[in-house]
């Protein structure tokens, strides 16, 4: 009984590992990935990083004796300008492919925002006391997608993913 067990869990804890991620270009040339290649089209097999992201880490920085000398003989900071009181621009994350190829629908929400950190832009909607979440991962220079990704009762419902152009 104890090998039968094992052996069903050993199964079920690599079937993640055997996910594929196939990359092909559609009629129009938009670029698609899925799980299944389509028929009659070549398709190329993606090899995806599967290691956890990296987390941040807090750094403590020292300053030497000379350096905090300068620092306490600096003049206080002046009061901000009315005019200079706007919001400093937050920077765009967005979201690369390995995190993309992660995320599944029906994953719960707590999991979405561990894999793919916090989201550029939330939209939240409450349609008939059903709660809907929409997470906004904006396109970069290094990598030109805007993800959106549907949550709603704390499940991922939906996630696009489309090319922009700069």
């Amino acid at each position: 009984m104890r090998k039968i067990v094992a052996i069903a869990v050993s199964a079920f804890m690599s079937a993640p590992l055997a996910a594929q991620i196939y990359k092909w270009v559609d009629d129009r040339g938009v670029t698609n990935y899925g799980n299944k290649p389509p028929a009659g089209r070549p398709a190329r097999l993606v090899e995806i990083d599967m290691s956890p992201p990296a987390v941040a880490r807090a750094v403590e920085h020292k300053r030497s004796p000379a350096a905090s000398a300068r620092h306490e003989t600096e003049a206080p900071p002046q009061a901000a300008s009315p005019a200079s009181t706007a919001p400093a621009a937050v920077p765009v994350r967005g979201m690369g492919f390995n995190t993309f190829a992660r995320l599944q629908r029906g994953m719960s929400e707590g999991e979405l925002l561990q894999r793919a950190g916090r989201p550029d832009e939330v939209a939240v909607e409450n349609f008939r006391n059903d709660v809907v979440k929409s997470y906004y991962y904006f396109p970069t220079h290094a990598d030109p997608f805007i993800t959106v990704v549907t949550v709603r009762g704390g499940r991922i419902e939906n996630i696009e993913r489309t090319k922009k152009t700069f």
